[in-house]
């Protein structure tokens, strides 16, 4: 299993894409100042020494490596990131600025409570918010995925090189059981590979079946295809969630796909609009 992306590469694609789709250009302005910021966190790789055995193992019982191994993450350099993000956002999303303000002070004036949230995000994949901080439900995800991305792709980084992809095919992400948000079918036999929403790593799966909760009947679990039959957006009816996939057998594009799940941001906002989230 591969590594996942620099940050570094992945700037350089986005810019690219922003060339030739200037239609997009206030998403990828936004996402390029946060990936750019990411950047510039320098994080050193985890102090590791599995073998592929070891590793194997895991894969065999169904454990993720952060499971295993844990997330080292630095305090301070996470509230730094955090506040630098949330200030990046209410800037490129000013109708968003009080929620973005909401959620910096969520996560940067009280360490205890850091703490609690990061450990929650970890290990349970989302954080419990209070009734009278509805508005923050969706950004304080953005704001912990890109907070916590340079550790995790440092983790990653180390540990992703030594999994055999076969011994896993899960729904959740081989290191940090992590959801996916965004799919990739294979140009010759149509394999499903997912990425992981926190930190990157592509890992396969089988086709057929909601990726979140497994559901595989044929009326509440389907898909809509784009108008050049490039992307597939699977929909399911029993836990009302979606995922977007580009099929690589009818495109030949090589775009990256942490980049492919910024520039289909209009399926994002179709899903939702039908109630998918």
């Amino acid at each position: 299993m591969e590594a996942p992306p620099t940050d570094q590469r992945l700037l350089v694609a986005l810019r690219e894409e922003r060339n030739r789709k200037p239609e997009l250009a206030q998403t990828i302005d936004l996402h390029e100042e946060v990936i750019a910021a990411r950047a510039e966190m320098e994080v050193a790789l985890p102090d590791l020494a599995p073998d592929r055995a070891e590793v194997a193992a895991l894969m065999d019982d169904r454990v993720s490596l952060l499971e295993h191994w844990g997330l080292h993450w630095d305090r301070d350099s996470f509230g730094t990131l955090s506040q630098r993000i949330c200030e990046i956002g209410a800037r490129h999303r000013q109708e968003l600025a009080a929620a973005f303000e909401q959620t910096r002070a969520l996560l940067t004036s009280d360490g205890d409570q850091t703490v609690s949230i990061v450990g929650a995000y970890l290990t349970e994949g989302r954080v419990q918010i209070e009734e009278q901080q509805a508005e923050i439900e969706e950004i304080i995800p953005f704001v912990l995925i890109h907070a916590l991305h340079p550790c995790l792709q440092a983790f990653a980084t180390v540990l992703a090189p030594l999994i055999e992809d076969e011994r896993w095919y899960q729904r959740l992400c081989p290191v940090c059981r992590g959801e996916p948000d965004f799919g990739f079918l294979e140009g010759q036999v149509g394999g499903l590979r997912l990425l992981c929403s926190r930190c990157d790593v592509v890992w396969t799966y089988k086709r057929g079946e909601c990726t979140f909760c497994g559901n595989s009947e044929k009326k509440t679990f389907a898909y809509y295809l784009s108008e050049d039959d490039v992307y597939r957006l699977y929909v399911c009816d029993d836990c009302h969630r979606y995922l977007k996939v580009l099929d690589g057998r009818h495109t030949s594009v090589k775009s990256l796909l942490p980049i492919q799940r910024i520039l289909t941001i209009g399926m994002d906002i179709s899903a939702r609009q039908q109630g998918y989230r």
